[in-house]
């Protein structure tokens, strides 16, 4: 299973983000590639505990964490984004594409470097260094696909 924990994984999902340019279009869905890219690197301040965020109530936590993380089940194209990174969109200062797409990129490469990331998820709970390294693998590759990347 891809995650980012590979060297070989890491670099193919670094040259693909960086491959995305401001005119691409979503496949599904109504983020804009500036959204996805901002979005791409709030979700990683969530990994490294730099973004908190209230547990998203529901289905259990385990079940959704082996389906998302472990299957090869694909990702619904429509899901609900939690509402504090929703919220970060909106946070973004006027800032070039290249500089988000570089945050999303180093955010990106401080989780795979990481020794010690957030102990849980506000979805899928308790999480592991390997669970970050698969979600954060996931999680960019959805979305790069969502842009024909």
């Amino acid at each position: 299973m891809k995650s980012l924990a590979s060297a070989e994984v890491l670099s193919e999902t670094r040259a693909r983000l960086l491959r995305v340019a401001t005119d691409d279009q979503p496949l599904w869905g109504r983020m804009t590639v500036w959204q996805m890219m901002r979005h791409l690197g709030c979700s990683s301040e969530l990994a490294l505990g730099e973004r908190p965020m209230e547990p998203v109530k529901g289905v259990p936590s385990a079940l959704i964490k082996f389906v998302a993380l472990r299957t090869a089940l694909p990702w619904p194209k429509n899901s609900k984004t939690m509402p504090e990174l929703i919220q970060a969109l909106d946070e973004c200062p006027e800032t070039g594409f290249e500089e988000l797409v570089g945050v999303a990129v180093a955010k990106m490469e401080d989780v795979a470097r990481a020794t010690r990331l957030a102990p849980k998820h506000p979805i899928f709970g308790s999480m592991t260094t390997a669970d970050w390294m698969r979600l954060g693998y996931l999680h960019a590759d959805h979305h790069l696909r969502q842009f024909g990347r």
